[in-house]
């Protein structure tokens, strides 16, 4: 811990100033799942919203996002991460003035919109942004960033709900509150240093150099990595001469394919989880359950406070305990509090209320070190050079894809299945996710970006071997499984030395990841 902190405090001021403009941006996201969490309460009445209605607002967002994921390939292909970034903080500040000022459904729909397209480029740009800027021994804490930026905006969005939620046309403030967190990401940006490998891929050598030298803690450290980013994209210039497209790449280079599959596996883990369905509905829940509408919005504070102190954790264990293993010792837990606050609804009042309170704080728990930050710090991290931007695109398209899925289909779950399907669905799907994810990802902690993609040159079935003979070596330290296993001592005069064979260890041993992919 006192290394980490270390870590932490000796950083360059540029990379501060990064990691401020970088959690305002992925603020924007969290301040208005909570925003509009608490503005659904008055304006599904003030626009006569049935069910479907609802959901469709709610997740108009999402929508607009999936634009925003395919607009963030162009804008961070030619204008760069600061760039898109930029884009996206003036979308962010339009669309809050069309929300606030919105007199007819229609209008307030096209807010939403376009309000999701900022998400798209945010979600696309800031982990690759933070991840290409990092030194690699913090390259987690910094790809975590943007789960804390998230719950950051949540407390905050939930802040706001309870200032304006007495206050006449509340709701339209509510909504407009979003403007505040995209102005000061445009401001902040003409603070922060570009990308050095975007930079290096344009060909700015000079202008990368002083970059690196602004976000490392000494000239030694940034000549080091300076040398090492050159070197690795003059290699790929010469792969990309004669390199085929996306989708030809996908289909010719099965150590490209492989980690796509991967992370779209992660991204339908994290949204099948039902995360959304729980933040973006939290209120709606709590007056099923029986609560007000005022005194919901109260509760919901403390569920935003407690989304934000259990994301600090992530920034100390993810780079110390890696990131498989906290996706392994947390999702369990997920499904059993969503099992929680399902069954709560078989109680009475003061039962559902208590359950589903206690059931959410606690699922934010897990999420909070777990399958929040850490699918994201892994992507990433997985992908190749040549194809890093198209794949996070990919993956911030399907993940939105995803989460409007779940967030509009959610009131109408809750309708037909009851709360009691309906939680039970999720908590299902995320047991099987935690399989997947137990066999087929790899640890990629302390791994440089430029040799991860290594790690994907052998089969999946592979790495799953990998991992399941890591398993069996941890059980056979442990004294339980060791006196299990161990075979009883043989006498030494029953020992027929003349059928002995010598073979060398290093033969009948070998548990390494390369034995393993030479046998396979």
């Amino acid at each position: 811990m006192v290394t980490f902190v270390k870590k932490i405090m000796g950083l360059p001021p540029k990379l501060y100033v990064l990691l401020v403009v970088c959690t305002l941006g992925g603020s924007v996201v969290g301040i208005d799942t909570a925003l509009v969490s608490g503005a659904q309460l008055f304006f599904i009445t003030r626009f006569n919203l049935d069910t479907s209605l609802q959901g469709l607002t709610i997740a108009a967002t999402l929508l607009g996002a999936l634009v925003g994921a395919i607009l963030s390939t162009v804008l961070n292909q030619y204008v760069g991460r600061k760039g898109a970034m930029f884009f996206g903080g003036i979308d962010a500040i339009a669309a809050g003035l069309i929300e606030g000022f919105a007199n007819i459904w229609g209008v307030l729909l096209l807010g939403r919109l376009i309000l999701g397209i900022c998400f798209g480029i945010m979600t696309s740009t800031i982990p690759m942004y933070l991840a290409e800027c990092a030194p690699t021994d913090i390259r987690g804490v910094f790809t975590s960033v943007y789960q804390l930026a998230y719950a950051f905006g949540y407390f905050v969005g939930l802040v706001v709900d309870v200032i304006f939620v007495h206050v006449e046309h509340g709701w339209r403030f509510m909504l407009a509150s979003v403007i505040v967190p995209a102005a000061l990401v445009t401001i902040g940006l003409f603070f922060a240093a570009e990308s050095p490998r975007w930079l290096l891929a344009k060909g700015r050598e000079n202008a990368a150099w002083k970059s690196l030298t602004q976000l490392r803690s000494s000239e030694q450290a940034a000549l080091q990595d300076f040398d090492t980013m050159r070197q690795f994209l003059e290699k790929e210039r010469e792969t990309m001469k004669v390199q085929p497209g996306f989708f030809r790449t996908m289909y010719e280079k099965p150590s490209a394919r492989r980690p796509v599959m991967l992370g779209i596996a992660l991204q339908i883990a994290q949204q099948f989880c039902g995360v959304n369905a729980v933040m973006f509905y939290f209120d709606y829940v709590l007056q099923l359950a029986g609560m007000t509408a005022s005194r919901s919005i109260d509760v919901s504070v403390a569920l935003g406070f407690a989304t934000v102190l259990f994301t600090f954790p992530t920034f100390w264990l993810i780079d110390r305990f890696g990131r498989r293993f906290l996706l392994l010792t947390t999702m369990p837990f997920l499904s059993i509090m969503l099992w929680v606050c399902g069954f709560s609804f078989f109680g009475g009042t003061k039962i559902r209320e208590a359950l589903n309170i206690s059931g959410t704080l606690l699922f934010r728990f897990f999420y909070g070190p777990g399958l929040g930050p850490v699918p994201w710090v892994i992507v990433a991290e997985i992908y190749p050079w040549y194809i890093r931007s198209q794949c996070l695109t990919m993956n911030s398209f399907i993940s939105y894809m995803l989460n409007f899925v779940v967030s509009f289909s959610w009131p109408t779950m809750l309708k037909s299945m009851h709360a009691q399907g309906a939680f039970s669905f999720f908590a299902g799907f995320t047991l099987l996710s935690t399989l997947f994810i137990y066999l087929f990802i790899p640890e990629t902690k302390g791994v440089e970006m430029e040799a991860i993609q290594e790690l994907f040159q052998y089969p999946l079935y592979t790495i799953a071997k990998k991992n399941l003979n890591q398993t069996k070596a941890r059980m056979s330290k442990l004294p339980i499984f060791r006196h299990c296993i161990s075979s009883p001592p043989v006498k030494a005069e029953s020992v027929d030395h003349s059928s002995q064979v010598d073979t060398p260890e290093p033969e009948t041993t070998k548990t390494s990841f390369e034995a393993s992919s030479s046998k396979a």
